[in-house]
Order: structure tokens, then C-alpha cells, then sequence
């Protein structure tokens, strides 16, 4: 009887043995207890760009996007708003005109694209206002890439991309040399990175940095929110040390040197496009010999329940940050950099409902520039999966393909066909009010985030004031001279009436 309960006894401490290592296992390796503060950020700083449920999303979806024809629509517009203080008041008159001429122009889209099968097919209009606008039809039809605009021709005026030297040289270009055969999206096979190597890469940088790193640089802090940061504060000598030190071990890994000369040898189709051992001992000899200035770095990791929701690094005068945010299919990306001046560049990326048939993609791409101006970019496309997109083949007995057309040709066709644009563009800027010497309203979209360093709208503008100013003295000194010609005449009469008569 004693055997038995003493048998007994031993199964069930084996028992609870085996039940408490799996517990400790799970709290040790899934949960955060008993993980000390580096260990925390390691994990979550990881998780910032190893999320698979979100991974697997956007992959499946541009997956879907390149093998099922789809149809789309959406606009893309531009709003520049500046501000009191960045120029004078008829300067600021003059640009805020012509700016928001910029801001009522947006440009619509929707067609039907077959990305397996090269075609596409894209009705664009150019929207200057409600009644004054430019559409035209874009189309590609294997490698011939077309536009038809009906206020310019009924045909297609199309490319084909193939034998491009021979087609810049008709144009006019006498070196073309750095021209290829074909322009291609190109999907550099060699910056995907086996298991192995990134193993290798954890193992021989990541790792050793870390490891490196004293505890007492990282930090913890809870928040009300039930949120936590994870931060690791390091001093600019450390951060150039930690480069010089990963640079280092760079200069005798002949497997990544091999790796990242392969890759820039397939981007820019040359062989000779390489760097040796000795180009990246130069550059550490270079850091280990160069002063750098005091400061802190500081890196910031933000998790909420479990998930990593924020990246940021700060600066003495600048702060980058990147924040994501996934519920079921939908996953927003936001980038922001600000510096102490309060300059600010931000962008957004937004994809709802990746998992259905009907996905809205959004960009918004925002520049801040305080007691200047505020521009933001937006772009949104609504992709539509599920029904046939069928496209029309281009109908080559209407289509002018520029490639088959000889110098003598082509040539005065371009001019022809240039003169006629800028004909019809002149039409319309005359009907909206935009300035002849201005061009076109979506010259604005790319020159506000510069417009007030832009030395000749501004000089105009603050020139015409000046002369305003001028004019308006010249005038009143003018006046006055004759107000006092008037009176000394009329004094005189009062005096003498006898010489009138």
C-alpha cells in the first residue's frame, strides 16, 4: 500500500514538473514575463516589420493584383494653403491666385487593368473646373504603350517599348548610350534574402550589437493607456561606433559583399557596379577618425496588447517616426519626420478590406513648413476584383506607333503635335483665368513646396508693390505741388480782381 501511494506521490509531482515547465515555457517565450528590458525591445522593434498576419496580407493582395484583371477609379489632387507671414500682402495676393487655380485643378481616372496579360486600359480627365477640362484615354496593349485625346486626334499616338536607342535618335539624341532596349519594372531578384541569410545577418550584426549593449541603456515606461514604451538611449559616438563596428565585420563577410554587389549589378545592368573589402575599409577608417558631435539618440518602441504600434528614433533636432495600425483586412501605415523648427513631412498609406473583392487604397503625402505653406498630396484608387475586365485590343490601323515613323518624319509630327497641346492648353488657362506665363495650374503641385525660395514670382510681385508705392508718393507729391500752384493763383485774383477784367 505504501509503494503504491509512494508511486503515486512521484507520478503526480512528474506530473505537476512537466505542467509548470510548460507554463514557464509559455510565459517565458510568449508572454512578456520574465524578459528583461532589451530582451522587450528586441522583440518589439522585430515585430515593427516581422508581422505576418499584416505581411501576408499585402502580399496576397498585390499577388491578386498582378495574376486577376480588376477594374479601378479614383482622383488624385494637390491643396497648397499659405501662409500670412510668408510674403507681403500683394505678393501674398498675387501667388495665392495662381495657387488656388492649383487647388481646384484635380485629375479623375478609372478603367480596367490586366496586369497577367499587359493590358490596360484608362480614361484620365484634367480637371481645371467644373466646365473646363482635358480628357484623354490611356492604353497599353502588350509592350505598345498609347494616348488618344479626341480634342487632338481620334487615333491613338502610341510607343512601342522596343529598340528605344533607335526611337531617341529619330528624336533627336545623340548620346544613347544609358538608354535601354526597354524600360522594365525591375524586381531585384537579389535583395530577397534566403533563411540562411537572414540568419547569418541576425547572427553576425544584429546579435553582437545587442548583446553589446549595456542594460542600463534600455528602458521601460507603462502608460495610462495600458500601452508601454520600450526605449534604448544611446550617445551619437555610440551610434557611429555601432556603424563602424557593423561596417567592420562587413568588410571580411564575403557572403553579403557577393550578396549586395550582385544586387547592385542587377539594378543597374553593370557588371563593373561593385564594392570591394577595401571601399568599406576606407569608409570605417573614416568614422573611426572623424569627431562627432554630442548628442542623443534615442529609440522608442510602442506596443499595445501585445502588438508593436510605433517606431520612433529622436534626434537633437530631428524626429522620425513610423506607426502602423491593422483591424481584420484593413492596415494604415503612417512615416512622419519633423524637425525642431517644426518642418514636417508625413505620409500616410491606407488599404481597406485587402481580404475582399473590393479594396480602397489611399496616399496622402503632407509638407509643413511653418509661416509658409501647407501642401498635401492625395491620392485614392478603389480596386474592384470579381468581374471580367475586359479590354479591347488597340486597333493598330488607327494607331500612329512613333517607332515605325523615320526622322523626317517624326520629327515635324512632334512639333505639330506640341503646337496643337499648347494651343488648347492656352484656350483653357484663358477660360479659367490662369496666367498665360504661368503655363499650366499643375506646375503649382511640384514648385509650392518651393515657391516662396522661387526669387522671380516673388520679386515680381513684391516689385509691382514697390512701384505701386512709388507711384502713389510720386502721385501725391505731384498733387500737392499743384494743390499749391492752385491756391497762389487763386490768392493772387483775390488780391489783384482788377487784372481780370
Amino acid at each position: 500500500m505504501k509503494k503504491k501511494t509512494l508511486f503515486i506521490i512521484i507520478i503526480s509531482l512528474i506530473v505537476l514538473l512537466v505542467v509548470a515547465s510548460g507554463i514557464f515555457t509559455y510565459l517565458f517565450l510568449v508572454t512578456d514575463l520574465f524578459k528583461s528590458d532589451k530582451e522587450l525591445f528586441l522583440k518589439y522593434a522585430v515585430d515593427m516589420v516581422n508581422n505576418t498576419e499584416e505581411v501576408n496580407l499585402l502580399e496576397n493582395y498585390n499577388n491578386k493584383k498582378k495574376t486577376t484583371a480588376y477594374e479601378n477609379s479614383g482622383t488624385f489632387a494637390v491643396d497648397t494653403e499659405l501662409t500670412e507671414n510668408s510674403t507681403s500682402d500683394i505678393a501674398m495676393q498675387m501667388i495665392q491666385n495662381v495657387i488656388s487655380l492649383g487647388n481646384n485643378t484635380n485629375i479623375s481616372f478609372s478603367g480596367k487593368v490586366d496586369n497577367a496579360n499587359k493590358n490596360v486600359e484608362e480614361n484620365i480627365q484634367i480637371n481645371y473646373s467644373d466646365t473646363v477640362n482635358f480628357p484623354f484615354t490611356y492604353k497599353q496593349d502588350g509592350d505598345i504603350y498609347g494616348i488618344k485625346a479626341d480634342a487632338i486626334t481620334p487615333n491613338y499616338i502610341a510607343i512601342e517599348n522596343n529598340n528605344l536607342p533607335e526611337l531617341f535618335q529619330k528624336l533627336g539624341t545623340t548620346d544613347v548610350t544609358n538608354i535601354p532596349n526597354k524600360f522594365e519594372v525591375q524586381e531585384i531578384q537579389n535583395i530577397e534574402f534566403t533563411d540562411e541569410e537572414k540568419t547569418h545577418i541576425l547572427n553576425t550584426y544584429l546579435m553582437p550589437v545587442i548583446n553589446g549593449l549595456e542594460d542600463e541603456k534600455f528602458s521601460k515606461e507603462e502608460n495610462a493607456d495600458g500601452s508601454v514604451n520600450y526605449t534604448l538611449t544611446l550617445t551619437y559616438q555610440e551610434i557611429n561606433s555601432i556603424i563602424a563596428q557593423m561596417l567592420q565585420t562587413l568588410s571580411t563577410d564575403t557572403m553579403m559583399i557577393n550578396k549586395i554587389n550582385s544586387a547592385l549589378q542587377e539594378l543597374y545592368q553593370n557588371q563593373s557596379m561593385n564594392i570591394t573589402s577595401e571601399d568599406i575599409q576606407k569608409v570605417v577608417n573614416n568614422m573611426n577618425s572623424t569627431t562627432v558631435d554630442e548628442g542623443i539618440v534615442t529609440i522608442k518602441v510602442l506596443q499595445n496588447n501585445g502588438k508593436t504600434t510605433s517606431l520612433s528614433v529622436n534626434t537633437n533636432d530631428l524626429t522620425i517616426k513610423f506607426e502602423k495600425e491593422q483591424n481584420n483586412s484593413d492596415v494604415i501605415y503612417n512615416i512622419s519626420i519633423t524637425n525642431t523648427e517644426g518642418n514636417a513631412f508625413i505620409i500616410e498609406v491606407s488599404y481597406s478590406g485587402l481580404d475582399t473583392n473590393n479594396v480602397i487604397e489611399n496616399i496622402s503625402i503632407n509638407i509643413n513648413i511653418p509661416e509658409a505653406m501647407n501642401v498635401t498630396y492625395t491620392f485614392d484608387n478603389t480596386i474592384t476584383f470579381g468581374n471580367a475586365a475586359n479590354i479591347e485590343a488597340m486597333d493598330m490601323t488607327k494607331t500612329a506607333i512613333l517607332n515605325n515613323y523615320p526622322t523626317e518624319q517624326l520629327q515635324p509630327f512632334i512639333m505639330q503635335l506640341g503646337n496643337a497641346i499648347a494651343q488648347i492648353n492656352t484656350n483653357q488657362m484663358n477660360q479659367i483665368g490662369y496666367p498665360a506665363d504661368m503655363i499650366n495650374p499643375m506646375i503649382m503641385w511640384f514648385i509650392a513646396p518651393g515657391l516662396l525660395q522661387q526669387q522671380g514670382i516673388i520679386e515680381r510681385a513684391e516689385e509691382a508693390q514697390q512701384q505701386q508705392e512709388e507711384a502713389n508718393e510720386e502721385f501725391n507729391e505731384l498733387l500737392t505741388n499743384r494743390e499749391t500752384e492752385i491756391n497762389d493763383i487763386l490768392s493772387g485774383l483775390t488780391a489783384n480782381p482788377q487784372t481780370n477784367m
